[in-house]
């Protein structure tokens, strides 16, 4: 039994799709196919960089061992965030991130068409694909004379009214679904037969010698370099799938991690947290409380096979970051040689904290998938890393990942919604660190204001939408503001049944069985990082305010807990 729930449980986690469309804005009329005639000449150029299921500690700025040079050298040169929120999981992330409005209003309340729950049907904002009741990031971008661009992952809707396209990026080269091999279509599921990639919104194959990273880099080049001489600035969205399983990278590579991580889970997980308290990003070491059904093992209880088998998946893991990063400097130093470098804001974040499943899950629809003579995978020792290999993280490497914080992706603990973050602008005058509440809600408010365009409220071009929530850091980045959102922190979660919301200091959160006993929790952020402390009995009056303010997320929101299926389980 426990191994069916661990296949329906990956499937319910990638499978994408497009559920019926009932969304109140109404998509534009036609696509865009070329940016608004007015271009801003003197605006900057747009780089926003995210990558896929990052954790908290994989970047060198952030404590991490993996040489990642390229990408902390622009966070030097800008403001690292070390409170910056996302979603609990990818989808729901991105739908903030190119809207600035909460994931429940515009299509993402529901993470895919399969987990819709019944009394979710029907309804605006449990579409499951990015709807149009509020404007996308490259509507107004390209309204306002910008050329704009994507590549890598999509994720936020299958059909071809939901792709790009339609959301107002002029040339496009996606991946469709929440996750796909690194050298080729490899699905996220072994179950299906391949990935669905589109390009300007037309399926395509992927090219030979395909590597997710280093293609999707050189494909943004080609689309900067096409337009060049029209002299508009561009928004360029760079979303890497890396390093979102299957865990697949150069071997070459590989090989400079092979002998780095025998030491184990434990003694990461120690150096990390030491590097971040010379950081100044954490005052003290400390011990998140695992995942209640999670079985962690220790190191020293390993085989010698065991532990090398261990050892090379994180090397395989480090790799595809390290291949991230060198795939980043290459379309940096290609800023450089163009002359744009020095006017472009670049943004970096990850989707949400490092992904750390049991492994047994994918192992099971591997096993399924070989029954039913669908060719998948070869995971021994000595081909995993390959194109023809499928294996993910796993919980014990994830801890190491997230760092001080608890759980990872899918879960709206502090694992699974903080994120490395760092803006720089073209002229740096904000801090180096900065340890308040930002969210990717903030993103899109911070990006208009560099470009000089002004908020749109509740109109676009002649629909009514709803206004951007998120606050523009750029006074921060400025040195003309020491804070962002003050004491006026207000934020929700809520991933299938798992919720939580987050009111100044305190986050309330309930974790329904079998992901906890389904009693409200009660936490301290500043003092408790890692959520060990249960403060709800002690503090009743401050527990009955913090339900308030998740009644009123829950109303504003439209946030409608799912009634889902016996086999939803992520």
């Amino acid at each position: 039994m426990k191994k069916v729930q661990a296949i329906i449980v990956a499937l319910t986690l990638v499978t994408v799709g497009c559920g019926q469309r009932t969304e109140n804005g109404q998509p534009p009329a036609t696509p865009y196919p070329n940016s608004a005639s007015n271009p801003l000449s003197s605006s900057p150029n747009i780089l926003l960089i995210v990558a896929d299921d990052l954790g908290y500690t994989d970047l060198g700025s952030y404590g991490s061992e993996i040489s990642t040079p390229n990408l902390d050298r622009i966070a030097q040169e800008g403001t690292k965030f070390s409170q910056f929120h996302v979603a609990a999981a990818c989808s729901p992330t991105r739908a903030m991130l190119l809207t600035g409005v909460d994931n429940h209003i515009v299509g993402l309340g529901a993470f895919n068409p399969e987990t819709i729950g019944k009394n979710q049907r029907g309804i605006a904002g449990y579409e499951a694909h990015l709807n149009f009741r509020a404007a996308s990031m490259a509507e107004i971008f390209i309204e306002n004379g910008y050329h704009t661009y994507i590549t890598g992952k999509w994720h936020l809707g299958y059909e071809a009214n939901s792709t790009p396209v339609v959301h107002g990026f002029q040339r496009s080269f996606v991946q469709l679904d929440g996750g796909a091999g690194h050298f080729n279509e490899l699905p996220a599921i072994p179950l299906r037969r391949q990935a669905s990639f589109r390009e300007d919104g037309v399926p395509v194959n992927l090219p030979d010698g395909f590597y997710s990273s280093d293609f999707y880099v050189h494909q943004m080049i080609n689309y900067i370099n096409e337009d060049r001489s029209t002299g508009k600035p561009f928004l360029a969205y760079l979303a890497f799938t890396a390093p979102h399983w299957p865990l697949q990278a150069k071997a070459e590579t590989i090989r400079k991690y092979q002998d780095k991580y025998l030491d184990g889970f434990e003694r990461l997980a120690q150096q990390r947290q030491k590097k971040l308290v010379e950081l100044d990003i954490l005052e003290n070491s400390v011990t998140p409380v695992p995942y209640n059904q999670d079985i962690f093992r220790r190191w020293s209880t390993l085989s010698h096979q065991e532990k090398a088998y261990e050892a090379k998946r994180m090397a395989i893991y480090a790799t595809m970051i390290d291949d991230l990063d060198s795939a980043t400097g290459v379309l940096i130093q290609y800023l450089k040689d163009i002359g744009e470098f020095d006017n472009t804001l670049i943004v970096f974040l990850s989707d949400n904290g490092a992904e750390g499943h049991q492994a047994q899950e994918t192992e099971s629809l591997i096993e399924l998938a070989t029954v039913l003579g669908i060719p998948c995978c070869d995971n021994s020792h000595e081909n995993i890393g390959n194109a023809d290999s499928f294996i993910g993280l796993g919980p014990e490497w994830a801890q190491a990942s997230v760092g001080p914080h608890r759980i990872y992706k899918g879960y709206p603990t502090q694992g699974g919604i903080i994120a490395p973050a760092f803006i720089r602008p073209p002229t740096q005058e904000g801090p180096e660190w900065y340890k308040g509440f930002t969210s990717v809600k903030d993103i899109l408010p911070t990006m208009l204001e560099f470009a000089g365009i002004d908020n749109h409220n509740n109109t676009f071009k002649g629909r009514s939408v709803f206004p951007i929530e998120g606050k523009s850091i750029m006074p921060l980045l400025q040195g003309k503001a020491d804070t962002v959102h003050a004491n006026n922190i207000n934020m929700g979660w809520h991933l299938f049944t798992k919720h939580a919301v987050r009111a100044g200091d305190w986050k309330l959160l309930r974790l329904p069985k079998p992901y906890g006993d389904n009693e409200w929790e009660l936490y301290h952020l500043p003092s408790d990082p890692a959520e060990t402390k249960n403060l709800a009995k002690q503090e009743p009056e401050r527990l009955k305010t913090l339900i308030q303010h998740w009644e009123k997320y829950q109303q504003q929101s439209n946030v409608i807990i799912p009634e889902l299926p016996w086999y939803v389980r992520y």
